[in-house]
């Protein structure tokens, strides 16, 4: 007997069948890149096995360098400042901004190939980057939860799913942080990117209502960030219902 009760007999059929599970599952993925050899989603050049990216596409995915605003991550030109002049001379909602990089380049194409291709796959790899993006930054835990920036029900029904919402999800998963819905929107709003920068700042203005929930330390998930328009909104209302920090992840930055 082991100390826990189990008999040695037990243990080992457990662990076989845990290796006997682990065997399967790789033989599924050659079997699936033999039948469908999977291509990168990029340069769409075969790959090995079954990933999303091959490592040379992802080596040459743009990042932001430089000195750039430690709340929104906008490049600056004088590396002694710390925020850039939006930032530093207005009030903002949200605390901090996050972006894996532009949206100018093959972020953004993987952005449009999960958001109007419904690739899902490319979405998963996308928000296993976001939450790995989180862990050098000690963000992951400061959160109490993560939650994402809504659609109206017509827009979901349009396009089939929110991909804030998806990418939210896989984050949350990555980080062991519990994901609860915490907005709702209200009304339909025009695009964004159809917008003047002016009409932006006033095109959600109370388009979003809190759920009842009592968060402090909030993750705010989009895809893209453009003028800020959404995530500021979102974040109004969220600390407005009490929230103390709201943090926002983007895929990109436009």
């Amino acid at each position: 007997m082991t100390t826990n009760g189990a008999t040695p007999t037990n243990c080992f059929a457990w662990r076989c069948s845990s290796s006997i599970l682990r065997m399967g599952r790789l033989l599924l993925e050659s079997l699936a890149a033999a039948l469908f050899p999977p291509h990168c989603a990029l340069c769409s050049r075969a790959l090995p096995s079954l990933e999303i990216i091959c490592s040379a596409c992802v080596a040459s995915l743009p990042m932001f360098e430089g000195p750039c605003c430690q709340r929104c991550g906008e490049p600056v030109d004088d590396p002694s400042i710390d925020l850039c002049i939006k930032c530093g001379t207005r009030m903002h909602a949200v605390d901090r901004i996050f972006s894996l990089g532009p949206y100018q380049g093959d972020w953004g194409r993987l952005t449009r190939v999960f958001k109007f291709e419904r690739e899902m796959a490319v979405g998963r790899w996308l928000g296993e980057r976001m939450a790995a993006a989180l862990i050098p930054e000690n963000a992951g835990r400061d959160f109490s939860v993560i939650t994402f920036v809504p659609m109206t029900r017509r827009d979901r029904r349009v396009r089939g799913f929110n991909q804030a919402e998806i990418l939210a999800r896989i984050i949350a998963k990555q980080l062991n942080l519990p994901l609860i819905r915490l907005l709702t929107k209200n009304r339909e709003t025009p695009l964004q990117s159809r917008l003047s920068a002016a009409e932006r700042k006033t095109n959600l203005q109370d388009a979003f209502r809190l759920l009842p929930c009592s968060q402090e330390q909030v993750l705010l998930v989009d895809d893209i960030y453009t003028t800020g328009s959404t995530v500021e909104e979102c974040a109004r209302t969220l600390k407005r219902g009490g929230a103390q920090s709201v943090v926002a992840m983007t895929i990109a930055r436009a």
